[in-house]
């Protein structure tokens, strides 16, 4: 039997009619730089990056500089609002770029997952990240092992970080200390010493003038007008003003000395998605925080008014209805011919045969857009109320119907124990991924595809359960106000020989969202 013998072939070199005209390609080779700039020394830190990175690439001559790409102040556990960064992206998709240096796993993510995706995503198209101080490149067949890890611990710190801030906050809440943004905020500045808000008189007579004109009877869109006829600004010194900048001045408590924090919240420390606090984590209501520009009495004056005249919204366009709750049936009726809302009018007005009717928007602006006929105002109440006492007076069919509901509801919206359910296997998950890489680190010899198999189980199992985590969440502050609803009508069931006589707008709301 002969010796056996190995020979090596090398790959043969496909060469394109570019590189035999100009055998020494030169690689187009940017950087990116991410640094908060809250304090000097990061100030002085991303400066220096950006002219030892500009030398370094404009100095080699196999190389043809593609500028740097720098986002000053900006978290790095989510790319979304990372300009600059989505811009270098794009332009490497686009075959303009080769080579992207950058200091960093975490100054070029901190989420392992965003990370992988696009380290993937351009290898594919031959374009290479360079991470300095880790000493890899993406191009390297071992850089996910290494960077799973990195990122990973990157990811870890940004979650710790993201914990000791909202710690800090919930502290300084508890205080009675301000944290708002005050650029914008007509009326108040912050003084210099302790932060606390101070009035800047000449935007505060602008803020009374709103609230005098408001209890006076003059709407929120007439009020904008006649700023804007006066030249008066906004906080944010603008000179237009729109009916939602006045409306957010008349409801917010700060006017009269009093102040509620954390309104909002984040419920994802990478993505840093804000919903409204809806029972969702603790508020901080402080009384007599600040000097008021408007008294109390005003102010709650203020607030009885806007419950009165409570704006609703309709159709699918959203548009605020422009008619006040003044009545009832105000924009909850919906025209069964075209969806458009019906609108209260008068027939033969001042005359004896006056009536009221509701009749569809489309057709009171032309009869070619509908065909729908109006219907009797008082029919319709009439009908309505009938209705109405019969589930109060306890109607078996629609009482169970309602129950059925409610208990439905209830049911979808009970979606905390899913979440807890969830979150426990993603945790699970996690500790056996990271078992997982200890056990690559500790034998070696593992086989590759044993491992990458396990890995990408693991990996791809952990995107589902944080995609459907998060998904949840969202629902479940959604869910609340359905809740809410639904204790309401509870609450009012639960009254002895309740019989009305009346439309009564709170009753109307709570048990009718819409009526065709």
């Amino acid at each position: 039997m002969k010796n056996k013998t190995v020979r090596i072939i090398q790959p043969k070199t496909h060469y394109t009619l570019d590189q035999i005209n100009n055998p020494i390609t030169r690689k187009r080779v940017c950087a990116y730089v991410r640094v908060s700039t809250d304090n000097l020394e990061q100030k002085t830190s991303y400066e220096a990056q950006r002219d030892e990175y500009t030398q370094r690439i404009t100095k080699n001559p196999d190389w043809i500089f593609d500028g740097i790409y720098a986002d000053e102040g900006i978290s790095g556990t989510s790319t979304k609002n990372r300009k600059q960064f989505n811009l270098m992206i794009e332009k490497a998709r686009a075959g303009q770029i080769d080579i992207i240096l950058t200091k960093s796993i975490s100054r070029f993510a901190r989420n392992t997952v965003d990370a992988l995706n696009y380290i993937r995503e351009l290898r594919q198209i031959n374009v290479e990240i360079i991470f300095e101080k880790e000493n890899i490149s993406s191009l390297d067949p071992k850089v996910e092992f290494l960077l799973t890890i990195m990122s990973s611990m990157a990811q870890e710190e940004a979650r710790n970080v993201s914990e000791n801030v909202k710690w800090n906050v919930q502290r300084r809440f508890r205080e009675g200390v301000p944290i708002i943004n005050h650029k914008r905020f007509l009326g108040y500045t912050k003084d210099k010493k302790g932060g606390n808000l101070v009035v800047v008189p000449e935007e505060a007579q602008i803020v009374k003038l709103i609230f005098n004109l408001y209890i006076s009877g003059v709407g929120p869109a007439k009020i904008a007008k006649q700023l804007i006829e006066m030249g008066a600004k906004t906080g944010a010194g603008k000179t237009e003003w729109r009916l939602s900048t006045i409306t957010t001045i008349l409801k917010n408590e700060k006017y009269m000395g009093d102040m509620l924090q954390q309104k909002t919240i984040s419920i994802d420390y990478l993505s840093h998605t804000r919903v409204k606090n809806k029972n969702h984590a603790p508020t901080y209501y402080t009384e007599n925080s600040h000097e008021a520009i408007i008294d109390r009495d005003t102010f709650e004056l203020a607030q009885r008014i806007r419950k009165d005249r409570a704006k609703v919204r309709i159709g699918e366009d959203k548009n605020l209805s422009k008619y006040s709750r003044t009545y009832p049936l105000t924009a909850m009726i919906i025209c069964s011919e075209c969806g458009r809302t019906l609108k209260r009018r008068y027939w033969n007005y001042g005359k004896p045969s006056q009536r009221v009717m509701q009749q569809c928007g489309s057709y009171i602006e032309g009869k070619a857009n509908c065909n729908a006929k109006a219907s009797h105002q008082d029919l319709i109440e009439a009908t309505t109320i009938h209705m109405l006492n019969k589930v109060f007076l306890k109607d078996l069919d629609i009482m169970s119907t309602i129950q059925r509901i409610i208990k439905s509801t209830i049911k979808v919206d009970d979606v905390q124990g899913i979440i807890e359910k969830l979150t426990l296997e993603r945790d699970e998950n996690e500790i056996a991924l990271s078992n997982l890489i200890d056990t690559k680190v500790k034998t070696p010899d593992i086989p590759e595809s044993i491992f990458n198999t396990k890995y990408r189980e693991y990996s791809d199992r952990l995107k589902v359960l944080t995609a459907e985590i998060n998904k949840l969440e969202l629902e479940h502050v959604k869910n609340y106000d359905t809740r809410k609803r639904m204790d309401k009508i509870n609450e009012i069931l639960g009254k002895k020989n309740l019989v009305i006589d009346e439309l009564d707008s709170e009753i109307l709301s709570t048990f009718i969202y819409k009526m065709i």
